[in-house]
Parts: structure tokens; sequence; C-alpha cells
């Protein structure tokens, strides 16, 4: 079997012209100028300039980046936008200069990613499970902020930190949003899982069960001990879900089945007055459905 050679692009030290050189090269003569050139040189000195910009980014992420936490008892849609902004001018420096090295460098995305995922590994070093807070802190103002940038680079920033943080912490998987997304969950304050279901299998009774689902959220849930921090979870991850299951082309076997193991149990839970044990149960949905459809 023929091995396809790899090839870099090299500028010529003497000429400046770029040359296409084989991966592995030592010594070449420039095509152009003729003259002698240091491969393996010029491979170590650009590895060493991109460890340099690599540090001054992460020079550049002060540490309140990673042990600033969100308390989802109060975070809402009134104190969100002014959180966002705050944490974004603390992280802007090192998105800019990231964004500046992403231009020249291939693997910018994925360095960037790993400084940011050790900051945060850092933060929960000895914990037993990844804090709430701490899931919502990455989820509400760290990625947004990257996705913030408008580009391809920012998107593939948050790619590779997500694809990183969900092989090492599968139980307390995250997913992407934008900010303007995450604000308008919160403003338009949607049931998204239980709309989507009873949107699939049809819901026979005029949107009654719909209803009953946003009564038990809005006159108990809210009221009930860590209520706010579980209707912050769900407002935060469920539109994401949804957006996972529509594009998965199985979504109304996966719809049914949400019905059949969760929805339908957590109704009857509502119509016996076993409101706390339907609670239990929405959220032992919730955190079902993150662990399976966050971040495909």
């Amino acid at each position: 079997m023929v091995k396809i050679m790899d090839f870099i692009t090299i500028p010529c030290p003497h000429c400046g012209r770029e040359l296409k050189v084989p991966e592995n090269a030592e010594k070449i003569v420039c095509m152009f100028c003729a003259r002698p050139i240091d491969v393996a040189k010029l491979r170590q000195e650009k590895d060493a300039e991109l460890s340099d910009r690599v540090d001054a980014i992460n020079n550049l992420l002060p540490k309140e980046l990673f042990s600033f936490q969100l308390n989802a008892k109060n975070f809402n849609a009134a104190n969100y936008p002014k959180q966002y902004e705050n944490y974004r001018k603390k992280f802007w420096p090192a998105i800019e200069a990231f964004q500046s090295l992403a231009g020249v460098e291939p693997s910018a995305a994925e360095q960037f990613a790993e400084l940011l995922f050790r900051g945060f590994a850092k933060e929960i070093k000895g914990q037993k499970s990844v804090p709430f807070d701490c899931r919502l802190t990455i989820t509400a103002l760290t990625v947004p902020s990257l996705l913030s940038l408008g580009s391809s680079e920012g998107e593939q920033a948050a790619d590779c930190f997500l694809k990183k943080w969900n092989k090492n912490f599968p139980k307390e998987s995250l997913g992407k949003a934008k900010y303007d997304d995450i604000l308008g969950g919160f403003r338009k304050k949607l049931c998204y899982i239980t709309t989507a279901v009873c949107g699939s299998i049809g819901d026979k009774d005029g949107g009654k069960v719909l209803d009953e689902f946003r009564r038990f959220r809005d006159r108990w849930l809210v009221k009930a001990p860590d209520g706010n921090a579980k209707i912050t979870e769900y407002y935060l991850f469920a539109p994401m879900i949804v957006r996972a299951i529509d594009t998965s082309g199985c979504a109304k076997k996966e719809y049914m089945r949400i019905w059949k193991q969760y929805l339908a149990p957590c109704l009857k839970n509502i119509h016996s007055g076993q409101l706390d044990v339907c609670a239990v149960n929405y959220q032992a949905m919730v955190r079902s459905l993150e662990q399976k459809w966050l971040f495909l």
C-alpha cells in the first residue's frame, strides 16, 4: 500500500516565498532562490512561537472566569444580561487573542479549548460531581461569549471545548446555545420538551395536558426547595435537547418514548396529588435527556 505524503507550507527565510515541503523534511533547497533551508529548525521555531502565543492567551484568562459561578436560585431574565456582559468583558481580551491566532494556526481552537477545560477542571477537582452552578456558568456565560465572535473560529472553539467536556464528564453534559437564545427561553417561559412531545403525539385534550404541567411549574415547583434551580436547568438545556431531537431523524419515536416513560407517569402524579414525586420524575427525565442528546 502506497503511503500518501503529507506536506506543510513554510516561508523561505531568505526570499520569503512560500514553499510546500514534505512534513518530515529536514533540509531542502529553495526552488526560487536556490539557497539552503533548515526545515527542522524552522519547525522548532514555529512550535516555540506557537507555545509562546498560547501561553500569552492563557495569561489573559483571569482566574475568576473559572472560579465565578452563577447562582441558579437567582438566575433569571432580569439579571442575566448584566451577568453575561460583565463575564464577557473579562473574557474578551483572551477571545480576541485566540481569534488572531486562529487566523494563522489551524490548531488554535483545540489549543484554546484545552486552556478553558483545564481552568474549569482545576476548579472542580476533588468534587464528587460537577456542581450545577458550574454547568450553568459555562453554558450561559462561557460558551455564549465564544459564540459572540460570530465567526467559524468561535464556533469551532466552542465545539472543541464541549467535546472535551462531555467526554470527561458524560453525566454532566453541556450543550451549545447563544446568549439571545438563552435569554429568550427565560422570557417566553415555554415548556419546551412537554410542548414538543404533546405536539408530536397529539394533545387530544386541546392543550389541557400542557396547561396542567404549566400550572404544576408555576403554582407548586417554583415554591418548592430548589424549585427555581430546577426550572433554571430546564430553561437552559431543554431548547438544546428539543433541537437535537428534532434534527435526529427519529423525533416521533423519541417523543413517544418520553411520553410513555416520563410524562404520562408525571401526569398521573399530578392527578393523584403526588407533586413531589412528579418533580423527582420530571428532573430524572431532564437529566436523562441531557446525557443522551446534549452535543451529539
